[in-house]
């Protein structure tokens, strides 16, 4: 129920499933602006507000998701300001309200265009870009064009980067080519995040690249060295450190059981959910484009020609649907795994991630088949994307 009135400014989102960081439960959200003023578990007297009814369904904050590749047909390697903005749109519209568009290996001067569209797109859903790439393994490269990864470069960096230095919030790298250190340390400088990924770094070199400031393993424990008893590897440091790990949760990339083992030995305020979407996401099977490389999606599932996994065609309300299957956890655990997890890795977890007092009003409305029903961005009922 919708009840209009004279002051708009002021808003009362009203619902008895509000899924708190550590509970569901009874209450009202007070937004002005774009920002939670007031949490309360109920209102007698609203006043001239108006009022957003939600009882019976679930309201949590807005999905943050740190990899992103592309959707609808668009690659954010290779997008248009405008094609940025329609892929932050659909994804807007699955209830993720904060997307860090991520451009993976390529020449420098493609990435280096990418990073000027997403940034020119002015997408407000957009908060930068992570670099998947290229300082990786070749070994561990995945759906990345082997004939572009070159090793660690801060000069390299910096002519990717170029003018969009603040654009970056998060880069992959394998940590154990040499000059890593360099670019680790320019990239900390920059108040951006590093991730270990697509790496063949072993058990020893892992724990090292933890102290050296690594905050995140980036889709464990796909495309990095697997845990053997006689060599640990990266995945073996991931689970033996308090470091974040990223998963993706399609019930393709990982088994079941793998993201019940992670989730117990790494709890869930150290697990951050991704979809690693790729372009062809929103679509219907076929054959696209992942960067310089074509891709083949059958039944959703997204490979190259030699059967390699390359992304997925996940949207974020689904991988928390099966994150809670495969777990058994409950619904805020899952929540903090999509929201407040990623936002501590970007460092922005006093302003967004969950439904705070003081925090932006960016909010997802869903029933308990996890379909979206309503999005509020920056304290705004996004009516375009509403199903």
């Amino acid at each position: 129920m919708l009840c209009e009135s004279a002051n708009t400014d002021i808003k009362i989102i009203k619902t008895n499933k509000l899924v708190l960081p550590d509970r569901v439960d009874r209450g009202a959200i007070i937004v002005q602006g774009n920002q939670i003023v007031e949490i309360k578990k109920r209102i007698a007297r609203p006043g001239n507000f108006r009022i957003y009814d939600f009882s019976g369904l679930y309201v949590a904050p807005g999905f943050i998701d740190l990899q992103v590749n592309g959707g609808v047909g668009i690659d954010f390697l290779n997008a248009t300001p405008a094609q940025v903005r329609k892929v932050a749109d659909f994804y807007l519209a699955h209830g993720t309200t904060s997307i860090v568009a991520t451009v993976i290996t390529s020449d420098l001067s493609n990435m280096r265009q990418a990073l000027k569209g997403i940034a020119c797109s002015s997408a407000p859903s957009i908060l930068g870009v992570h670099l998947e790439g290229p300082f990786i393994s070749k070994e561990y490269k995945g759906a990345h064009a082997e004939e572009h990864i070159i090793p660690p470069s801060k000069d390299a960096l910096i002519k990717i980067i170029n003018r969009y230095s603040r654009m970056v919030r998060l880069v992959t790298l394998a940590p154990e080519l040499p000059n890593a250190d360099e670019v680790i340390d320019y990239v900390t400088d920059l108040g951006a995040a590093v991730a270990l990924g697509h790496s063949s770094a072993t058990y020893t070199e892992a724990m090292r690249a933890i102290e050296k400031g690594i905050k995140l393993f980036t889709h464990l424990p796909n495309a990095m060295r697997g845990l053997h008893h006689r060599e640990p590897g990266a995945v073996g440091a991931a689970l033996d450190s308090d470091v974040y790990v990223s998963l993706i949760c399609d019930g393709v990339h990982l088994h079941p059981a793998f993201v019940q083992l992670v989730s117990k030995i790494k709890g869930y305020d150290r697990i951050c959910l991704i979809t690693d979407a790729i372009s062809a996401t929103g679509l219907a099977d076929g054959v696209y484009r992942l960067g310089k490389l074509t891709i083949f999606v059958t039944n959703g599932v997204v490979r190259l020609f030699n059967g390699v996994l390359a992304g997925s065609t996940l949207t974020m309300e689904r991988a928390v649907q099966n994150f809670m299957k495969f777990t058994n956890c409950s619904l805020p655990e899952a929540v903090r795994c999509a929201t407040l997890n990623p936002a501590r890795i970007l460092g922005i977890d006093l302003k967004t991630g969950s439904i705070e007092v003081g925090k932006k009003a960016d909010l997802v409305v869903f029933d308990e088949n996890f379909n979206i029903k309503h999005v509020f961005f920056s304290g705004t009922l996004i009516d375009t994307f509403c199903r």
